[in-house]
């Protein structure tokens, strides 16, 4: 019998009060402490540890972080000017910028980033792939150290293993405190479970939190599963139970299941601005090769596919041409940042994969040929 989660834990007629301010319900654990400790530092005002560099896989609370930062920030300082932005956004406003092509344009976006107190942009490598943005960062850096203000990022890999970024860029980078921090361990992704399930006002078994625990190895995931699990529960005028949630990890597991070869050729196309049958070609140009390696290698991980059956899909190729494809591109996301935060993107659209893989970059669970 499943052991429901004590009436004084987990009240559904008693959620918690909101958020009253900068930390309230963050979740510390062994795998983000220094990062808190940190970003805590740099939101007092402390800009010799500047720039810092938040290094961690998707799912490990980047964000949140840097959200925090700027929180806490303004709740020190009310009056100090702070901006937080994704890459994507930065990449828009500097090609907004180049387009208008005037003084003008330039000055209000430098104004709009270099004229703060502090300046955060999540998920750095996103500008990668555009150099106008490249070009743009790292004059950005040196007017906010000439003027005193304070940096923070996020990324996914090292700036030492930046392959391809301007080296004066990445070493502008590594001048201040580069943390690491990785995904929430089991014990703490039980605890963050609870405080969301509390939060939310929610009814859950042990045995429920448990299984989600177990299966959920990021914050993202784990809050898109709750929600969804969420809904279910309410819909059944029930608890989470582990009923529900088996339900739930046996869905996304046969959605994956039926993932196509020829929807991942579609998606990684999209992503470089191809056509599928650009994928299948028999061209050898440098952008199209890459793109059809990166294809071969998430249909591998993803379908469980043969290489035999890859070459057939990828215009008749031997199936050595297709293991060398997946071994070149496995190498190659390790050591190339930009490419692995494409690859992490389109795998995020089906997170369980039926190989049981569980990180981009890694083949050591694909059966073999």
């Amino acid at each position: 019998m499943e052991t429901p989660i004590p009436f004084d834990q987990l009240n559904r007629s008693a959620p918690d009060p909101p958020r009253s301010g900068p930390w309230d319900g963050f979740l510390v654990g062994p795998e983000n402490e220094l990062a808190q400790a940190a970003i805590r530092e740099l939101a007092r005002g402390q800009n010799d540890r500047s720039p810092l560099v938040l290094v961690g896989p998707s799912g490990s609370g980047k964000t949140r972080l840097l959200e925090e930062l700027i929180a806490d920030c303004i709740a020190r300082r009310p009056n100090a000017a702070v901006a937080l932005m994704p890459s994507e956004v930065f990449v828009d406003a500097c090609h907004r910028a180049a387009d208008r092509d005037t003084p003008a344009a330039w000055a209000e976006l430098r104004r709009s980033v270099r004229e703060v107190d502090l300046l955060a942009i999540d998920d750095l490598h996103g500008i990668s792939r555009s150099p106008l943005s490249l070009a743009e960062l790292e004059p950005t850096l040196d007017a906010l150290d000439a003027a005193g203000a304070s940096v923070a990022v996020s990324l996914r890999n090292d700036p030492g293993r930046w392959a391809g970024w301007p080296r004066r860029l990445a070493d502008r980078l590594q001048v201040g405190l580069t943390v690491r921090l990785d995904r929430p361990g089991p014990a703490t992704r039980r605890r963050y479970l609870l405080d969301q399930v509390r939060r939310l006002g929610l009814t859950a078994t042990a045995e429920a939190l448990d299984a989600l625990a177990e299966s959920a190895e990021g914050y993202r995931l784990i809050d898109g599963w709750l929600a969804r699990v969420a809904l279910m529960a309410r819909l059944d005028r029930r608890p989470i139970d582990l009923a529900l949630v088996n339900t739930l990890i046996h869905e996304d597991q046969f959605a994956n299941a039926s993932v196509s070869i020829a929807q991942i050729t579609q998606v990684v196309a999209r992503s470089f601005g191809l056509r599928p049958r650009d994928l299948r070609s028999s061209s050898r140009r440098a952008t199209l090769v890459e793109a059809r390696h990166l294809a071969i290698l998430l249909a591998r991980e993803l379908t469980g596919a043969s290489y035999a059956d890859l070459g057939k899909a990828f215009g008749g190729r031997d199936p050595k041409t297709i293991r060398h494809a997946c071994l070149a591109t496995t190498r190659r996301i390790a050591d190339d940042p930009a490419l692995a935060s494409v690859a992490e993107a389109i795998h995020r659209q089906w997170p369980m994969a039926v190989t049981g893989r569980n990180s981009t970059g890694s083949s050591e669970s694909l059966p073999q040929t």
